[in-house]
């Protein structure tokens, strides 16, 4: 019995004599990560009007011109950036009616025509609108965080939309924006 105390003891005794690890007395000091600063509603909403504007103004074309199809609405997240949204219509679009129960050929194909030849138009404004949002944003947004533009295209029920766009989608940092250096995806 008393062999086994000692051998038990023995077996113990290294776990004691390791030498303990020295405790820093300093812990290393990480930068505090950069927050937004809560932008003003009245600058958000200064920001959709433009937009608005901007947007129903797209086309010069008073016989066919581009309509907005509801107000521009931005919002801010926390730890991501800005978002701004909107849906448009690229070509006041003719409807349906008891007098003209069915659209014609060469007016959908003149509409269809309309929206290919604006959507670069658009794409054009979009970056000018990141711009303009980077720009009025600066002081509340870190440079590192996303400014978001989302256009949604408007179609009528009875038009041909292959290989049209459902949305178009514009991203950067906000200093990327600022320079104008945006990222564009169509959907």
């Amino acid at each position: 019995m008393r062999a086994g105390l000692a051998v038990i003891l023995l077996s113990a005794l290294p776990a004691w004599s390791q030498a303990a690890k020295p405790v820093p007395t300093v812990a290393p000091k990480l930068p505090a990560p950069v927050r937004a600063t809560h932008i003003p509603a009245t600058s958000i909403r200064e920001l959709e009007r433009f937009f608005n504007y901007r947007l129903s103004g797209l086309v010069k074309d008073v016989d066919n011109p581009a309509e907005l199809m509801g107000d521009t609405r931005g919002v801010q997240m926390d730890d991501y950036g800005v978002v701004f949204s909107a849906e448009v219509s690229l070509v006041l679009t003719p409807a349906i009616t008891p007098f003209m129960q069915k659209i014609p050929p060469e007016l959908a194909a003149r509409i269809r025509q309309f929206r290919v030849d604006r959507l670069p138009v658009l794409k054009a404004a979009m970056k000018e609108m990141m711009r303009s949002i980077a720009t009025q944003t600066s002081a509340q947004v870190p440079a590192t965080q996303q400014v978001d533009l989302v256009v949604r295209l408007y179609y009528g029920p009875w038009e041909d939309t292959t290989g049209m766009p459902k949305e178009v989608v514009m991203r950067a940092t906000r200093a990327n924006a600022q320079a104008g250096v945006v990222e564009a995806e169509e959907r």
